[in-house]
């Protein structure tokens, strides 16, 4: 373990496991540590296999290698099985790399792909199995922090105190990469996604994990008060939803691959540049301290 890199725990609130640093209070078992054991690719990305996450991860690659810079210390929020640092390391050596999950049974395939990859190695790693919104880092420990396909699954309480923790842990000057976590709300799956959430609501399971959660566009810059510069940058293109929450699996198959898909990229087609990001999915986000 590189040891620039531990100097940033917080010791006392972490116990080592096997090469992965443990929160104390995390919980032994979450429903994502059972997905990763059926798919890893399935339960980070919606990707059925390696290459078809592969394919849906150059666009973010390429994005964040615009803003990052070698040498800086990155942190990984819900990192999964290290999908962002597969394909990210080889490309750029970083001065650490620190993976933060839920799912301990994630860690266990990100450590033994790192391990496994030459490649990768250039840059020290650190894994730490934690909440998002309670990190056992020190107070401006890293240069830059990403975010991928998170946000979206959990509550917007978890959301509001993950973002205090993004702010405490991240440096002056810093840079925050959001991808795939903010999807629209102004849109036809916002509203069923609030519909959704207002029935987990009357049934008492208004935290649940895993539904995803919709922003408007104040919600997101409510979020990211405390950061000197933010862009929001509308992502995709979706006219129909393209699910249909409630939908026996069978049928939603049917309804994506033979009504929502083909139709969208008909519409994707038809209609002008500038109209474009009235129809977007979700928002990225760019932020500086």
């Amino acid at each position: 373990m590189h040891t620039s890199l531990t100097e940033l725990l917080k010791r006392s609130a972490v116990a080592e496991k096997d090469g992965i640093f443990v929160a104390r209070e995390i919980a032994d078992r979450t429903v994502w540590d059972k997905l990763a054991e059926e798919n890893p690719h399935h339960a980070v990305i919606s990707a059925e296999d390696e290459v078809a996450a592969e394919a849906k991860s150059i666009e973010q690659i390429s994005d964040m290698l615009n803003f990052l810079e070698p040498g800086q210390t990155l942190l990984d929020l819900g990192c999964g099985y290290g999908r962002v640092a597969q394909y990210l390391l080889p490309q750029l050596k970083l001065g650490g790399y620190i993976g933060v999950d839920s799912a301990y049974e994630m860690l266990r395939i990100f450590k033994r792909r790192y391990e496994s990859r030459e490649e990768e190695q250039g840059t020290p790693l650190m894994l730490v199995n934690a909440d998002i919104h309670t990190l056992p880092l020190k107070d401006q420990s890293v240069d830059a922090m990403i975010v991928c396909a998170v946000f979206l699954h959990n509550h917007k309480s978890v959301v509001e105190a993950a973002m205090r923790e993004v702010t405490r842990v991240l440096k002056p000057g810093g840079t925050f990469l959001v991808y795939s976590s903010f999807p629209r709300g102004a849109t036809l799956m916002g509203l069923q996604g609030y519909t959704y959430q207002g029935l987990l609501n009357l049934l008492g399971q208004r935290l649940k994990n895993g539904p995803v959660r919709y922003y408007r566009s104040h919600e997101i810059k409510s979020l990211l008060k405390e950061f000197d510069t933010v862009e929001l940058k509308p992502k995709g293109y979706a006219a129909l939803p393209k699910t249909i929450v409630g939908l026996p699996q069978p049928l939603e198959r049917i309804y994506r691959q033979g009504v929502a898909n083909p139709l969208n990229h008909f519409l994707s087609r038809m209609t002008p540049r500038e109209l474009e990001r009235f129809f977007a999915v979700h928002y990225d986000v760019v932020a500086k301290r």
